[in-house]
């Protein structure tokens, strides 16, 4: 709301000034209506109104000299003046004040009226925003550098330098964070690395004003945080009350920038101080803003720092070689040990000793990576296959994704000794391998090809292989375009048809889902030499 005050020594003329227009509506605040001038200077300096309406002359102070004592009191406030007399001298005086506009009463009619201040609301909202950016800028540079706030006297003026030494309340608004040290290792969809800024920005305008708490600035601290700081105007009668809209303001904008997709914590903090102080303390609340790589569920909490360090224990008896090698010599009871240790870690709540034993493993398995292959399938141990059917910001699909990939080398390395197959099943993959290019090669035809029901072979083959008929199919498929793509001939396209797909973006979906890379991206590494 655009705040105004409305000043004139007759009765009449200002409660016809009050009621012209529907100020509300509108968007304007009536933060006094008065024929007092002194009392208008007294409110003017309380309330700082974006625009006062004053008669010129006037007995004892009179609107120039309101406006005069308004510029001196290093107020930028647009004032417009109202008068019943044509006289160039108040003219001259009021460009000099550097008055908005200079109405006389004679021609002061509705329509001309709010025309006027409408034209005037759009000017405080344009300076309004350039003001908060700039603000907002050195509220940032304050958190962000250890520099003092009289760097920036001579720059602002009195209020606003005011406001840097202002306490604050702080949210910070956490995303779900996919561990860091698994680019190493897989390629991540970018999307699940970056912080929706947009979405905070709406969600900071919509519960502002549903909830009459002014943001004083917001900004991305890093690519997972983002910072809002909260201020109070006054009327605020208790720590309890403070406290209280804090917790509602905190808990509508979980609401709201969760509303789609469960992606954010909130945290709020309820001690307020200035940005530096803050700043100072920030570092003790990483260790709680880490910890939410651990949590299955986005949370609504209170940012609380105990004083606390904790233990970090390091796994100085566990490596990643000896995850291979029981993996390698298919040590059953020992990979059960790295499964159940790996949930183990993930209850303790641990951040740096569970990232420390998921690195390891991730190791381990990528001494795999491209080099076993199934002695029977022919199946190739890939990293990156599947990998895209979960979403490494929830700790129970990373724990999933490895307990798969755990299970899938032990499967591949237990083929010759173990996957005797029926002659159905080596009848049905010859079948397919040599058939694979035919797009309308189905499961049902390769059951009838090998003479037996389509339910009956999708049961048999399942349980031989550990895996579905036609995941079969595309598994060859995807093999034998990887094949073509090593002649760096074919296109895309060449190799969609070739290898049996019915379109190049079917292919491309399932070349992603099987190697974590686009067929393009694929390619553009074959080409590199990598």
């Amino acid at each position: 709301m655009i705040k105004v005050l409305l000043v004139d020594d007759e009765k009449l003329a200002l409660e016809y000034l009050e009621h012209i227009i529907d100020w509300e509506y509108h968007g304007f605040e009536l933060i006094g209506v008065t024929t007092n001038p002194e009392q208008a200077l007294a409110i003017y300096k309380t309330h700082r109104p974006d625009l006062v309406i004053s008669d010129v002359k006037m007995p004892g102070l009179n609107g120039l000299e309101l406006g005069d004592a308004i510029r001196e009191y290093g107020g930028n406030t647009h004032i417009l003046f109202l008068s019943a007399y044509k006289n160039f001298d108040y003219v001259k005086q009021a460009i000099r004040l550097g008055i908005d506009d200079y109405i006389l009463k004679s021609d002061l009619e509705e329509d001309g009226f709010l025309r006027k201040i409408l034209k005037l609301k759009e000017e405080i909202i344009k300076e309004k925003a350039k003001k908060q950016y700039t603000i907002t800028a050195i509220l940032e540079e304050l958190f962000r550098k250890n520099i003092s706030e009289e760097v920036y006297k001579d720059i602002l003026d009195e209020n606003d330098y005011i406001g840097l030494h202002k306490k604050y309340y702080y949210i910070i608004v956490s995303q779900r964070k996919v561990p860091k040290i698994l680019k190493k290792y897989i390629p991540l969809d970018n999307n699940q690395m970056t912080l929706d800024n947009r979405l905070i920005k709406r969600a900071c305008e919509n519960v502002s004003e549903n909830t009459g708490i002014h943001v004083g600035a917001r900004f991305p601290v890093n690519e997972d945080e983002y910072l809002i700081l909260l201020e109070f105007g006054k009327g605020i009668v208790s720590q309890k009350e403070i406290n209280d809209r804090i917790y509602d303001f905190a808990r509508k904008l979980y609401e709201y920038i969760n509303r789609e997709e469960k992606l954010y914590h909130v945290y709020y903090c309820l001690h307020g101080s200035m940005v530096r102080q803050f700043r100072s303390n920030f570092t003790n609340y990483q260790r709680q803003l880490e910890n939410n790589i651990l949590k299955n569920e986005v949370e609504l909490q209170e940012l609380r720092y105990d004083g606390k360090e904790e233990n970090e224990k390091k796994l100085s008896e566990i490596s990643s070689e000896k995850i291979y090698q029981s993996l390698q010599q298919g040590k059953t009871e020992e990979i059960e040990k790295i499964e159940n240790r790996l949930h183990e870690t993930e209850k303790k709540q641990n951040v740096t000793e569970y990232l420390e034993y998921i690195e390891h493993i991730l190791e381990a398995l990528s001494l795999f990576d491209g080099k076993l292959i199934g002695e029977t399938s022919g199946q190739r141990f890939l990293m990156t296959e599947g990998c895209s059917s979960y979403d490494f910001r929830k700790v129970t699909d990373l724990q999933a994704y490895i307990e798969y990939k755990i299970e899938e080398i032990c499967r591949m390395k237990n083929e010759k000794e173990k996957m005797i197959y029926s002659d159905v099943t080596i009848n049905a993959m010859a079948y397919i391998n040599q058939n694979y290019g035919d797009a309308s090669i189905t499961a049902a035809e390769v059951a009838e090809h090998v003479g037996v029901t389509s339910s009956w072979l999708s049961t048999k083959f399942k349980t031989e292989t550990g895996i579905r008929v036609n995941d079969f199919i595309n598994n060859v498929r995807i093999e034998n375009a990887k094949k073509m793509f090593q002649d760096k001939e074919y296109m895309v396209y060449e190799v969609s048809e070739k290898t049996g797909f019915t379109s190049s973006q079917y292919f491309s979906k399932i070349f992603k889902e099987y190697t974590g890379l686009t067929p393009n991206q694929y390619r553009r590494k074959l080409l590199a030499g990598e």
